[in-house]
């Protein structure tokens, strides 16, 4: 069904991208994803109706792997998934990557395939279009976390008005890396939402300000929320270390090598797009030092 459509290619953008050709880059996504917003119910494989009007929580997995069986994030969690205000949506990046879907939860879930891999930003944005809930639950498909930690993410959002609120990463593996900005310590506080993978999002804000920018793979929560400060405070975007989800950053020296090269490009788009980094990180230090909350 979804591999008859023809899509502009990502893979065009992203090689704009990794020449550092960020304006062509955007141009092409940007062809990219109006297609994709154009056909976007023919990619819809399940459409569970399932309490449409009740719903108050969307949980967003994106996989390019094949099947919902194959995300290790789906185990654990099926307490929470089936709640009467919970909805999954399972968006299967990539031609083939949501067939057969079957696993935990698979019956209840909303599966929309897409024809072509998107990148992962790009892909949750699609997951929030279709989202019913008043909160957005991002979820890495290669990680574990149980369901009180989601009870506990999207609790914080919602009961103390929170525009994002993300989580502690604790590693998966005795061999897998960590990164600096997983743990932040034992106290709820400020904290820009950098960990994209285990967050929760006011939907509405996450639509009036246009989602994650898809060309990016790192530093899209930090970049999201930077364009965010400039109407709302720093504290509506919280740490909650209770939460806890367990995700290696990187296997070995090697894999944190590509990815600090990755974000090296990223850094490099966001002062192409006037975005100040500098500014978020002071305007978190001083809400911290105030002790707002």
């Amino acid at each position: 069904m979804s591999g008859n459509v023809r899509l502009a290619s990502y893979a065009q953008a992203t090689g704009h991208f990794e020449s550092g050709d960020f304006a062509d880059a955007q141009h092409a996504v940007s062809a990219c994803l109006q297609e994709v917003y154009a056909n976007i119910h023919r990619f819809a494989q399940t459409e569970n109706l399932q309490n449409i009007y009740g719903t108050k929580v969307s949980v967003i997995v994106v996989s390019h792997r094949s099947g919902l069986e194959a995300c290790e994030v789906g185990r654990g969690i099926e307490d929470f998934i089936r709640r009467p205000d919970v909805e999954l949506i399972f968006v299967g990046n990539g031609l083939g990557a949501a067939e057969g879907a079957s696993g935990p939860c698979a019956d209840t879930a909303r599966v929309f395939g897409l024809p072509e891999n998107i990148g992962c930003s790009a892909a949750r944005n699609v997951g929030a279009y279709v989202a019913r809930g008043e909160c957005l639950l991002f979820l890495d498909d290669d990680a574990s976390t149980g369901a009180a930690d989601l009870d506990l993410l999207a609790g914080t959002l919602i009961e103390r008005g929170a525009v994002a609120v993300r989580g502690r990463i604790a590693p998966k593996s005795g061999a897998g890396l960590t990164g600096n900005h997983y743990d932040l310590g034992d106290s709820l506080k400020p904290a820009p939402p950098t960990t994209e993978g285990f967050s929760a999002w006011r939907a509405a804000a996450f639509e009036k300000y246009g989602g994650f920018d898809p060309l990016l793979a790192g530093h899209e929560g930090m970049d999201l929320c930077c364009r965010m400060l400039g109407d709302m405070d720093a504290k509506q975007f919280l740490y909650q270390p209770g939460a806890v989800m367990r995700h290696d950053y990187a296997e070995d020296d090697q894999q944190r090598l590509e990815k600090v090269e990755k974000l090296q490009l990223s850094d490099r788009y966001l002062a192409f797009k006037g975005i100040d980094k500098d500014r978020v990180t002071v305007a978190f230090r001083e809400v911290e030092k105030a002790h707002a909350v």
